[in-house]
């Protein structure tokens, strides 16, 4: 069969709009950095016959973002803005003062603390007495004020002296403090200071002060104090000299010269050259027969049958070339500070 279909109308399918939609209000389009909070089943019965809980926002990391208006759910119905989530306050990291002052009270920590400060102390003297000699240096420091001035007066008066023993207890010297025949090095280093400060004050007086100076005068000195205690170490080694001298009475010896040194540069500025030249000489003269005497007991010790006449004739030049060494060094160190 034949059927017209001419008579028919055509046209485009009509949409039937949602009755539940239609009475909805265009919205703006949500916006993508804010965090929209909205319920999950926007107030709905489910279909299943209960209405679901609302879930919990995620928690916000290190900022409080503002929240914009949601969107309404669909019907048209108004929800509930949910209140924006307050942050707690962040929480301390660090220990309150109370609590470190309460640890360090602690008797538990205060014992651990000394017990760790004492042995990390032990440890370091021994470290240390391997390369410097604690012990032997509080022997030459152990001195008094009666034998500051008892050296001194040695030193510039040694004509008169008769005994120049060192006595000993058990093998070991007296302290300087008791014997004022031992070498010290409290003397030599503060005649070394004093030096500097002398030095110093002469350069002052003539305007040529600088505070360079200072430095190369106490560095300069310093040098020839090694180059000095180096070749006696070597003299006696060549010569096969056997001594009791140790190493830090070698170097107390020769710093003696320091203290005439001093009187010679105060001298001069009273006196000038004059005053200067006239207490070089003499201390020089005065210092050489210290050395001399001094020396002499501990590199020919008395009644010793062990040494030959041959070996007694070289100790004999190792003292006095010593004692000859001193005035040269006194004069070189001080001659261009007048």
């Amino acid at each position: 069969m034949n059927y017209n279909h001419s008579n028919s109308r055509r046209g485009k399918p009509k949409r039937i709009l949602d009755p539940s939609t239609g009475l909805c209000t265009p919205t703006s389009p949500p916006n993508p950095y804010v965090y929209s909070q909205m319920p999950i089943n926007n107030g709905l019965q489910s279909e299943y016959g209960f209405s679901l809980p609302e879930q919990t926002p995620p928690p916000q990391y290190g900022f409080q973002q503002p929240i914009s208006s949601p969107l309404p759910p669909m019907g048209g119905a108004s929800s509930p803005i949910p209140p924006p989530y307050s942050s707690e306050p962040p929480r301390e990291s660090f220990a309150s003062p109370q609590f470190a002052a309460q640890l360090l009270t602690d008797p538990m920590v205060t014992n651990m603390a000394m017990k760790y400060g004492d042995t990390l102390v032990g440890s370091g003297k021994q470290h240390l007495e391997k390369y410097v000699p604690v012990t032997a240096l509080k022997y030459y420091f152990a001195v008094d004020t009666d034998y500051v001035f008892i050296k001194l007066a040695l030193l510039f008066f040694p004509f008169t002296h008769r005994d120049w023993s060192v006595k000993y207890e058990q093998d070991v010297p007296l302290q300087p403090r008791y014997e004022k025949n031992a070498p010290d090095m409290y003397i030599p280093t503060m005649a070394f200071l004093t030096y500097v400060v002398m030095a110093g004050l002469s350069l002052g007086t003539q305007g040529r002060f600088t505070p360079e100076q200072l430095g190369i005068l106490a560095s300069s000195a310093l040098a020839w104090g090694v180059i000095e205690l180096v070749v006696h170490t070597t003299t006696l080694y060549v010569m096969n000299l056997e001594t009791s001298l140790r190493t830090l009475d070698m170097l107390a010896y020769c710093g003696y010269k320091y203290v005439g040194i001093n009187v010679a540069l105060l001298f001069s500025l009273m006196f000038g050259k004059f005053g200067y030249y006239t207490i070089l000489i003499y201390y020089s003269i005065s210092l050489a027969f210290f050395l001399i005497r001094s020396l002499k007991l501990r590199v020919i010790p008395e009644g010793h049958s062990s040494y030959t006449a041959s070996g007694n004739k070289r100790r004999l030049y190792f003292i006095l070339f010593v004692a000859m060494l001193q005035p040269c060094l006194m004069w070189w160190l001080s001659y261009h500070l007048i």
